[in-house]
């Protein structure tokens, strides 16, 4: 698989989800898609780095909103 296409995989989940969730007036608090969220965040940032960039961790988790 390439990105786009994990990333489309991974969007389409996630407005699965969402649409779920929405429907289910006891499912206030959604981890799954903060996580999902995050991990689409993350990748969409490797993505667009070169092989040779060197990232740091806690850039990362600030540009995805993960707390450490």
């Amino acid at each position: 698989m390439t990105t786009k296409e994990i990333l489309e995989q991974l969007d389409m989940i996630y407005r699965q989800r969402l649409l779920e969730a929405h429907h289910d007036s006891y499912d206030l608090h959604q981890p799954d898609l903060d996580a999902l969220t995050c991990v689409t965040d993350l990748l969409k940032i490797l993505s667009e780095s070169s092989p040779n960039d060197s990232i740091k961790v806690g850039e990362l988790l600030a540009a995805s909103n993960i707390e450490r």
